[in-house]
């Protein structure tokens, strides 16, 4: 049996990792894995795919590509792989793929959307997904929150039900939480944690893009505002992004800025790896679809504190495995700060509870749907 999937573009990201994890948990259930990447891609990512056993098809396509043209020539190069399903990770050019693999005349076709809908996105992207996702056998979200946010109302997967599931539903995301935790005790992780921990009395982390839904502005703030009130704290942002600049621009000129330690754009290992330096983790997300890194964050038994926004509020529970702020709201995210430094039970209790809810979103237990779920399609 052979599965294409499609995705727009194969750079470092959360979407990207789990689509790897999708290509992996299919080779694993014995099919014959085709990722094909219509636009940007980064060789490194690309690499990582291929070890994984599947075959990687770059079609360097220019997003000004006119639509009929990219559904057109997307088609051809389905019908002639020949799939027995296509799973669409639906991102921009949204449902285009869909077409392209209804028009290629393949039967079963699957679709994840990995982000909630937001104002910004308009309604006729709304009305644009439901209609695609009558075209699809299934129709995947990656939270209750961002399936509500589509079509509003949602259903969570589960293998034991012997009901075929609807046309839409969600499948949670996973993480690797056994790779996650052994990475913590590499030497790599100990050199880390001595770089960024000398001098410090408590380290926040925060790992992700740099954008203007991700937050990252509102962390900085909070912690500009609780900086003085406690001797050698330090922030440690991982990744990259376009607002880097823009933070640099609006904060630099403070005294707390010194504190705040850029590492930079990492692989997956090593972001992982720089867990281990964070006492605490924090994911000011304005939106979410689901909140990988929260979870990553999770396994590794980190404090965690996150905006109580789209996938967030569905994966972390207050007060037990992580504490939730309204979003942008900078005193309150200011004061579990404070808490989080000054109440050892607290993180204690966080910890644990942390570490107990990522055991849900497992890879072994995204594996174990996967295979069923594609058991149930191709019947």
């Amino acid at each position: 049996m052979k599965v294409i999937v499609g995705i727009p573009c194969l750079k470092r990201g959360g979407t990207e990792i789990q689509t790897l994890y999708l290509v992996q948990a299919l080779i694993l259930a014995g099919y014959t894995v085709q990722v094909l990447c219509y636009f940007e891609y980064e060789d490194e990512v690309t690499s990582e795919y291929e070890q994984a056993g599947c075959i990687v098809q770059l079609l360097h396509y220019s997003r000004s590509m006119p639509k009929l043209l990219f559904i057109h020539i997307l088609a051809k190069i389905i019908q002639k792989a020949s799939p027995d399903v296509v799973h669409i990770q639906y991102m921009a050019p949204g449902a285009l793929p869909i077409f392209a693999a209804k028009f290629a005349g393949v039967k079963k076709v699957l679709a994840t959307v990995h982000q909630p809908f937001t104002a910004s996105h308009g309604l006729p992207a709304k009305f644009m997904l439901r209609a695609a996702s009558v075209l699809c056998t299934h129709f995947i979200a990656v939270s209750p929150s961002a399936e509500r946010s589509w079509f509003g109302s949602s259903y969570m997967y589960d293998e034991r039900e012997s009901d075929i599931p609807p046309r839409h539903f969600t499948l949670y995301n996973a993480v690797d939480a056994g790779r996650i935790v052994s990475l913590q005790s590499t030497s790599e992780a100990e050199s880390i944690k001595k770089k960024y921990r000398d001098g410090a009395s408590f380290v926040f982390g925060y790992i992700g893009r740099l954008r203007h839904e991700k937050g990252v502005d509102v962390l900085c703030e909070a912690f500009g505002r609780i900086d003085q009130y406690f001797t050698e704290i330090k922030l440690l942002i991982v990744g990259d992004g376009p607002d880097r600049g823009v933070l640099e621009e609006r904060f630099t000129s403070n005294p707390w800025w010194k504190n705040v330690y850029f590492a930079g754009m990492k692989s997956w290992e090593e972001s992982m790896m720089h867990l281990a330096a964070m006492d605490a983790v924090i994911i000011p997300s304005r939106f979410e679809g689901f909140g990988l890194a929260a979870v990553e964050a999770m396994a590794a038994s980190k404090p965690l504190i996150a905006s109580l926004t789209g996938g967030l509020s569905d994966i972390i529970e207050h007060d037990k495995s992580g504490l939730l702020f309204e979003s942008e709201n900078v005193n309150v995210l200011a004061d579990m700060m404070c808490l989080i430094i000054q109440d050892e039970h607290k993180r204690q209790s966080l910890q644990k509870g942390a570490f107990e809810r990522s055991k849900c979103f497992d890879i072994n237990v995204f594996n174990k749907f996967i295979k069923d779920l594609y058991r149930q399609v191709l019947l």
